[in-house]
């Protein structure tokens, strides 16, 4: 009669496990992502004032904060150059980010897209550009490991990488053959502004 006890304490227990196995199913968004972040993000911004300009041979001389001068070829692309005057202020900003998603398989397709676009001011303004590219490389995840937290994954062409992840909480929800969208973004903006006076 002891030994039947524990067979049904010991069945009992499997089918309360699979249950509670069959419930605990994994938080999936409803674009398929499991896990998303941003691993690293810097705003960069710097100023500088024009000292010389020489627009025949399309060169511009600004002296930055700290005091080093620094003279800049500027090729065609660069627009309204007759606008340039010394003691015009020259601003600059420059963004970069690195992110990353990880999706189910089917919501996400291994690969490399780059994305971006510029634009310019228009003729007659003081000059200012801006610009912003954004790489996204997808790759499967082949092995997980938490000693230490790392992923293997395997790029668009077959090869595979072992990484190491620094926070082990981006490895919770996330499993074999999922598929990581790792984003770098990067943005510029330029500007020249006459010196109030």
């Amino acid at each position: 009669m002891l030994k039947n006890t524990h067979v049904v304490t010991v069945v009992g227990a499997i089918c309360a496990l699979s249950l509670v196995a069959c419930t605990a199913k994994r938080e999936v968004s409803d674009t398929g992502t499991v896990q998303a972040a941003t691993v690293e993000e810097k705003l960069v911004e710097g100023h500088a004032k024009v000292t010389k300009v020489d627009r025949k041979n399309r060169k511009v001389t600004v002296k930055r904060v700290d005091g080093h001068s620094v003279t800049l070829d500027l090729g065609p692309e660069v627009k309204n150059l007759d606008q340039i005057d010394p003691g015009d202020d020259v601003k600059v900003a420059y963004y970069e980010s690195v992110a990353f998603d990880v999706k189910v398989p089917g919501k996400a397709t291994p690969g490399v897209t780059v994305v971006g676009g510029a634009d310019a001011a228009e003729k007659g303004n003081k000059p200012a550009a801006m610009g912003a590219r954004m790489v996204t490389v997808t790759s499967t995840i082949e092995a997980i490991s938490k000693d230490p937290p790392s992923v293997t994954l395997k790029g668009p062409e077959g090869g595979t990488r072992k990484i190491r992840v620094k926070n082990p909480a981006y490895l919770e929800n996330v499993e074999v053959g999922d598929l990581v969208e790792m984003m770098y973004t990067q943005a510029v903006a330029v500007s020249v502004e006459e010196t109030t006076k």
